[in-house]
């Protein structure tokens, strides 16, 4: 018995590819771009098109007759001018330091003043100083050279008040003061310096003389009372 042969079905794979056309080596989208003559088109900025530009005017190129001039930004995307400083404002005046340093140098002096009349006052009240005027008021020597009514000398720059020039510091165990003076016959400057060679001894005179202005010298050294004594009236 004779079986016909009936022709055999292709596959579908075999169909698709007998179907598919040629490949093609770039499409429409995978083709090489133009190359563009403006950076700002690479980088995505907007074109230089009327639509979106602003035209700038017209310029001459030559013969072949004239080209418009755009520009890529317009609004607030267009670039700010540099700010340029207005060539006709004034600068406005430096006012001088001068009084300025003139005031600071008052404050300085009134104070450096202040700081002499207050250290002039504790030596005026300080013990060792009515002890000495003490001295000198009743000293012999002190009477006959000066006259009578011996005094401290009242300075018009100390504001009225006797200058004592040096230091008065007991805690540390040293005197050392100058003044002036006068009597009824003439004046003349009190030099008294005293130490104390150990915290808790004795103080020791070191110098105590009264020169005259005529040059006369009195030494007191002998005669001066100590320190730490103690002088009643």
């Amino acid at each position: 018995m004779h079986i016909p042969r009936l022709p055999l079905r292709r596959s579908t794979a075999f169909r698709h590819l007998s179907t598919r056309p040629p490949p093609t080596s770039f499409t429409a989208k995978a083709s090489p771009r133009q190359t563009l003559s403006h950076p700002e088109e690479i980088r995505g900025m907007p074109p230089l098109t009327p639509r979106t530009a602003v035209n700038k005017g017209k310029i001459d190129i030559g013969d072949s007759g004239r080209k418009e001039v755009f520009e890529a930004f317009e609004g607030p995307s267009r670039p700010r001018l540099i700010y340029e400083r207005p060539g006709g404002r004034e600068l406005p005046k430096v006012r001088g330091t001068a009084p300025f340093v003139i005031a600071l140098g008052l404050l300085g002096l009134g104070w450096g003043l202040f700081l002499l009349h207050a250290t002039n006052s504790e030596r005026l009240s300080s013990s060792v100083l009515r002890q000495a005027t003490f001295q000198l008021r009743n000293s012999k020597e002190v009477i006959a050279l000066l006259g009578e009514n011996v005094r401290l000398v009242d300075e018009w720059w100390a504001l009225g008040s006797p200058w004592i020039s040096g230091t008065i510091n007991l805690m540390q165990g040293r005197v050392d003061l100058s003044f002036r003076i006068k009597g009824s016959k003439g004046a003349g400057t009190v030099y008294f310096t005293s130490i104390r060679p150990q915290e808790q001894g004795a103080w020791r005179i070191v110098r105590y003389k009264v020169i005259a202005d005529d040059g006369q010298v009195i030494r007191l050294e002998d005669q001066a009372i100590r320190p730490e004594q103690k002088s009643t009236n």
